[in-house]
């Protein structure tokens, strides 16, 4: 979504003293659940957590997860005008409210003509022709308005593709306004980070763990295969685990600014977060290679040229094909994200950092702080270019950028890299990745060892909650 100054909202509040409200849309997430959409589940797992304050239209909840949650209706006050109310059934932690609802009916009616109309330079002439189905879906947008008037943190939380496809038109046009329209599973990534941004860990929506707590369970359950090894010479593997929590957090960081206003803080706090998170990914390649070369008495090579890098490991790669040829295909498979990663480095550690710039896209409504690629030399844009086509990258279904971060799908249009996206997908694949790397090394599932030896029940139980009511832009990569 448009990224904006959203998770500052009411940034000194604590313990859910003042929650974030969330306007969830009954009917798709109705179907969501029967689809068994785990995003959808996750995020109303939390919907009696005392950092939100849930609220549901008024369709007619099919799930236990959507009966709970009060529903808002409207009323007639005696002077004529219509009130949107909610209110506090008992059950949820959640307020009655009662807001003044001045948008007239025939508006709605021919915003929803506009939404639906194939042909948006025509739709007046189907103002009419709206069912009650398409007028009740737009009518959710024009309360969430209503009730996002005063303060524009609130969320509004659907998976109907047309809501979310003109959710920056509905912002720009009419009911205007900021109003925070989120597909499920950028909600659970955003609601995740808004209360990790207010210093709340939450393993499950009833169990806090610290953010050590955090941090290291969510590791654990991402890289099962990562074993602490506590009586080892070199303890490389110890190496990789600090500098993946580390990782983890940098996201965050990121993603932080990312939900901010783009302004001089925020383009700084995110310009040393992403150098700190390409050289903790580079440490990672650097920790498995050392640990390879430790395990398969790979000792006739320097240490500068053990490199998971064809560039720079070619002779260490040779040997690798020798001792595990499975290894090495799966280095292979994966050398060009590799290279992708390493062309970055030099210019992060070695010429002052990327520099963040201000991009604006008036035609699609949506602003951001970005890494423009005419920063680099020739050479590395070069080499960029290369590596990142052979990348499997899709476009985001409702935002400019690609899953990778890139500015547009074309790479002659792109010219820019937005630095959250691209960290979440190279952190995903380094998930991935190094998990079957440890795998080939030999490494069994550690937490299925433990569950197998009737050991470590809680670190379980933390690193189960995490996996499936955690509130994580990773919950997709899970083992």
């Amino acid at each position: 979504m448009n990224p904006r100054d959203i998770i500052r909202r009411d940034h000194d509040s604590r313990d859910g003293e003042d929650p974030l409200r969330v306007l969830v849309d009954t009917a798709s997430l109705n179907e969501q659940l029967a689809d068994g959409n785990d995003a959808a589940q996750r995020v109303l797992d939390y919907a009696a957590n005392r950092e939100f304050e849930f609220i549901r239209s008024p369709d007619t909840p099919r799930h236990e997860e959507l009966e709970c949650i009060p529903p808002y209706t409207f009323e007639t006050a005696e002077n004529g005008a219509r009130v949107v109310r909610s209110d506090d059934d008992g059950q949820q932690r959640t307020t009655s409210f009662s807001y003044l609802f001045g948008y007239q009916e025939r508006a709605i009616r021919r915003t929803t003509a506009r939404v639906f109309s194939d042909d948006v330079d025509a739709y007046a002439t189907e103002v009419e022709d709206v069912t009650e189905r398409e007028l009740a879906t737009v009518r959710q947008v024009f309360v969430h308005a209503a009730l996002n008037h005063r303060d524009e943190g609130h969320l509004f939380i659907t998976n109907r593709t047309v809501l979310l496809t003109n959710r920056r038109w509905f912002e720009a046009h009419f009911p205007g306004g900021q109003l925070n329209i989120m597909s499920l599973g950028e909600a659970v990534e955003y609601l995740g980070l808004y209360i990790r941004y207010r210093e709340q860990f939450y393993a499950s929506p009833n169990l806090t763990v610290g953010m050590f707590g955090w941090y290291w369970h969510l590791f654990r359950a991402l890289v099962p295969r990562y074993h602490v090894e506590a009586d080892a010479v070199d303890d490389y593997l110890r190496g990789f685990s600090i500098r993946f929590q580390n990782l983890l957090i940098a996201v965050d960081e990121i993603g932080y600014q990312y939900f901010q206003e783009p302004d001089n803080r925020t383009q700084l706090n995110v310009q040393y977060h992403f150098d700190n998170a390409i050289s903790l990914i580079t440490g990672v390649f650097d920790t498995l290679a050392l640990k390879t070369a430790e395990k398969y008495a790979i000792d006739d090579i320097r240490k500068e040229f053990i490199s998971l890098s064809n560039n720079r490991g070619r002779d260490f790669l040779n040997e690798v094909r020798e001792v595990n040829t499975d290894l090495r295909d799966h280095i292979a498979a994966h050398m060009a994200y590799i290279n992708l990663i390493y062309v970055l480095r030099p210019l992060v550690v070695h010429r002052g950092g990327y520099q963040d710039s201000l991009l604006e896209d008036a035609d699609q409504g949506w602003t951001a702080g970005v890494i423009p690629l005419d920063r680099f030399n020739e050479a590395d844009r070069d080499a960029f270019e290369r590596y990142y086509r052979e990348i499997d990258d899709d476009p985001l279904p409702y935002d400019p950028l690609t899953e990778w971060g890139l500015y547009q799908a074309d790479w002659a249009d792109a010219g820019y890299i937005e630095p959250y996206h691209f960290m979440k997908a190279a952190v995903k694949t380094l998930i991935q990745f190094a998990n079957a790397y440890l795998q080939l090394l030999g490494y069994p599932d550690f937490i299925e060892q433990r569950r197998e030896d009737d050991e470590g029940a809680t670190f379980i139980d933390t690193c189960d909650r995490i996996r499936q009511t955690g509130l994580t832009g990773f919950y997709q990569v899970f083992p």
